[in-house]
């Protein structure tokens, strides 16, 4: 009974939750010399679209602003104007509304020069002093840690995978394996090598957790159970297109493509060690498997919550097609 009451209260509770990924939004600048002396500035502002609606970001300077066009592609709303600035140029830029969210936006400023300034704004310091600017890490380090962490579904699916295995070496296979799939394919697709639709993919993912979730309940033996590392492996394959689909929103830079796709995926490396490090800690120091109801309640938690997703996320794709 009790299991009952804990099922059913957590998918009520699922309900509230989002089933999208936190995708960063992506500020691209071209600087250009204007007929008067003065500094022009293409600035093209996207930002992704989550749970159905867009996040209304604007972009402020010190610069006279002039909307120029928008457009809205497959989740994502493209708005672009031009920033007329005197002969000091933009100098401050400002993503009005970030704080409320917990997107971050890489900005990329192509200087007529040639030289290229990148960087990131988060929600803690939405105004960025360009003159000064200096990031401490390379942005897609830190886009690619962001969005494991903040990538609710995958943070579920990891966790799941601990609750399968028992000792150092089934875990050391089990990451091994879901970290060698989901960079093969985060590869592929960012290269345009392996291209998916979104939307199934989700799906898929959402259905990946409900399915582990389901094995670590269930006390009977199984494949998955005897070859955990096998069920990392051929998920972390779909895993990786749903990090690539995150990269897509803000792309790679035409120099140095594959030093920016290492980097974002060593970022997601280091999220999923910190989730990985978290949880074997938890059952360590709170000795969770000696209790059946705090060990299990997890599993029913991630259970309800991935259903709610996989549902919500099947019906998005069926609900076109019978309309």
């Amino acid at each position: 009974m009790r299991k009952l009451v804990l099922a059913l209260l957590v998918f009520g509770l699922s309900g509230l939750a989002t089933a999208h990924e936190v995708r960063p939004a992506f500020l691209r600048l071209t600087e250009s010399l204007s007929d008067s002396g003065g500094l022009v500035y293409e600035a093209s502002l996207r930002q992704p679209q989550i749970d159905g609606r867009y996040l209304g970001l604007e972009l402020a300077s010190n610069c006279d602003t002039t909307p120029l066009s928008a457009r809205i592609t497959d989740g994502a709303l493209i708005e672009v104007s031009e920033l007329n600035c005197d002969e000091e140029g933009l100098q401050t830029i400002e993503i009005v509304g970030l704080e409320r969210t917990l997107v971050d936006v890489l900005v990329s400023l192509e200087r007529s020069d040639g030289e290229t300034l990148e960087l990131l704004i988060t929600g803690s310091e939405p105004r960025v002093d360009l003159e000064n600017a200096t990031p401490s890490l390379p942005v897609y380090l830190t886009i690619g840690v962001d969005h494991l962490l903040f990538g609710f579904d995958h943070v579920l699916f990891v966790i799941m995978l601990l609750y399968l295995v028992r000792n150092t070496l089934e875990i050391v296979k089990v990451v091994t394996s879901f970290t060698i799939a989901h960079s093969l394919t985060l590869a592929l697709s960012a290269l345009d090598i392996v291209t998916l639709s979104a939307a199934p993919v989700e799906a898929v993912i959402a259905g990946s957790i409900v399915l582990l979730a389901y094995e670590n309940l269930n006390g009977k033996t199984s494949l998955i159970k005897q070859y955990p590392f096998l069920v990392a492996f051929t998920f972390g394959l779909l895993h990786g297109l749903g990090f690539a689909g995150a990269l897509s929103e803000i792309g790679l830079p035409e120099s140095g493509t594959i030093t920016a796709l290492f980097l974002f995926n060593v970022g997601i490396e280091l999220g999923q060690l910190i989730i990985i490090a978290l949880v074997l800690t938890a059952l360590a120091v709170f000795h969770v498997r000696y209790n059946r109801l705090i060990y299990e309640a997890p599993i029913y938690f991630v259970g309800c919550i991935s259903s709610f997703w996989f549902f919500q996320r099947s019906w998005q794709i069926l609900s076109p097609l019978i309309s």
